[in-house]
């Protein structure tokens, strides 16, 4: 689940992470807290309610029984009080071009395998990806990329092709800089 899904004030975050780590630990599934950047972050002086938020979730995951996967693209912002808490750290590098190619692929031919999934298929050839590849994305970014592709592609009712995919790599990059 998404660390969003929490809820926005202590009140509300504090009863539904509750009643979330009490499912997990009875039905002994193991739970993925994906962006929980705004509890893992180091406290400051002047933000009382992100303070409270931190202090909420510290106490709960010192008590906490199962196994749980935290995730956060901000490791170098992790409170201190967090290290004695978290057993393992895991950090994922990014994708070289050729684990880029191998998510580019993922993302495009189960696709074109599936009519459900995909009305007109695609017309990407292995050296198109080859050349998108070269593209410094991560995996979310590549799958952003092919839906929108695939969105304008099924706008215009036709394959996915290569221009689809160009077009809105160049906008990503304009406006990534």
């Amino acid at each position: 689940m998404s660390a969003g899904e929490l809820g926005e004030d202590a009140y509300e975050v504090e009863s539904a992470l509750e009643q979330v780590l009490q499912l997990t630990a009875n039905w002994r599934a193991i739970l993925l807290l994906d962006e929980c950047d705004i509890f893992l972050e180091q406290r400051g002086v002047n933000d009382i309610r992100r303070n409270r938020l931190v202090s909420i979730f510290l106490k709960h995951l010192e008590y906490f029984k199962g196994v749980m996967f935290l995730t956060t693209n901000r490791a170098s912002a992790i409170d201190a009080a967090f290290e004695s808490r978290i057993h393992l750290t895991l950090e994922y590098p990014a994708l070289d071009e050729q684990s880029r190619l191998h998510v580019w692929r993922n993302f495009i031919e189960p696709a074109d395998h599936h009519a459900a999934v995909v009305e007109h298929g695609s017309n990407l050839s292995d050296e198109h990806l080859a050349r998108f590849a070269k593209v410094k994305l991560n995996g979310r970014q590549i799958k952003n990329v092919v839906k929108t592709a695939r969105l304008l592609a099924k706008q215009k009712k036709r394959a996915l092709e290569k221009e689809d995919v160009e077009l809105i790599l160049k906008v990503r990059m304009k406006v990534d800089g």
